[in-house]
């Protein structure tokens, strides 16, 4: 009898507590690039590549809009892929917009025409 009761307050104790958060997966339209927003259920949030410069703002304004409605005031880390227009362009655009805590890339680029490094130096 008194494993029952145990039990019955074991099952009544879990039915009050809060349910687990849930890792959320944002996949941000940038037209042609990549941008893909993680949020953890402890809420740290990791930003794989931020989409192109320019266009009035519009791939910082996308991603700035689906981390508010993610509950996301900074991006923790933010991940480039690689350094082209359509992955690394928004970063000044987004920086501008949301603070970035931690940057993790592959290194120094490993193109060498104007173009990429002028992507690079603007990263």
């Amino acid at each position: 009898m008194r494993t029952l009761y145990s039990a019955i307050l074991a099952l009544a104790a879990v039915s009050v507590l809060p349910a687990a958060k849930n890792l959320e997966v944002y996949s941000i339209d940038v037209e042609g690039g990549q941008a893909s927003l993680i949020v953890s259920p402890s809420g740290e949030s990791m930003l794989v590549d931020t989409g192109w410069a320019g266009f009035n703002k519009r791939d910082a304004d996308r991603i700035a809009a689906a981390a508010k409605s993610a509950g996301v005031k900074k991006i923790d880390y933010l991940v480039i892929t690689h350094y082209h227009a359509d992955h690394v362009g928004g970063v000044p655009q987004l920086a501008e917009k949301l603070p970035i805590v931690n940057f993790v890339d592959h290194g120094p680029s490993v193109e060498e025409t104007k173009p990429a490094q002028v992507l690079f130096n603007a990263y």
